[in-house]
Formats: structure tokens, sequence, C-alpha cells
């Protein structure tokens, strides 16, 4: 497939796990849907991010293994604070935006 398309669903699958993140900490937690989108998604994020880094000839340098640390965190501690402690998902709501803000920047300063 070509570079654009791996591209272009990285960039996709980036807005729906932000949203997904969003809706399981600010909505209802009763709510599958959301959970759901959020795992797809970010599925779909690693795929496409290992087809960007095989298209340009990328090995697992710093950038990439300090991004896919920052996506695992983000990956593992929305969804169990929405699950079990309900009353701190204020604060992992702006860790998490700040841990996004965090692979975005490592992608753009590699």
């Amino acid at each position: 497939m070509p570079y654009g398309f791996y591209h272009v669903l990285h960039l996709v699958c980036l807005v729906a796990i932000v949203s997904g993140f969003t809706l399981v900490l600010k909505g209802d937690n009763k709510k599958k849907m959301p959970k759901i989108v959020t795992g797809i998604a970010s599925f779909l994020l690693l795929f496409s991010g290992m087809g960007l880094l095989a298209k340009i000839g990328s090995g697992f340098e710093p950038w990439v293994i300090t991004k896919l640390c920052l996506w695992l965190a983000l990956a593992i501690m929305v969804p169990v604070t929405a699950k079990r402690f309900p009353e701190k998902k204020g604060i992992v709501f702006v860790v998490a935006l700040v841990l996004v803000v965090g692979a975005i920047y490592t992608v753009s300063s590699k």
C-alpha cells in the first residue's frame, strides 16, 4: 500500500483515539461503543504506524520506542481509570492530553 494511505489512516486513527478517550473520560461510563472504537483505532494506529516505518525504511529508533511507550501508557491508563477510578477521570484527562502532545512532539522533532 502507498505511503499516503498509511499516513491518512494514521491521522484518522489519531483523531478517533483522542475522541474516544474524551468520550470515555468525560461521558457516560456505561456505554461500550467509545471503548470499542478506541480499541479498534488503537490497533489501526499501531498497524498504520508500522506501515509508515516500513515505507520510510526506518527501524526502532529512540523516537519510535518513545512514541510506542506513550501510546501504550494511554491505551492502558484511560480505560482502566474510567472503570476502576472514576473519581480521577479529570486528572487522567489532562495527563492523557499531555501524553498525546508528547507523542506528537516526539515525531515532529525526530
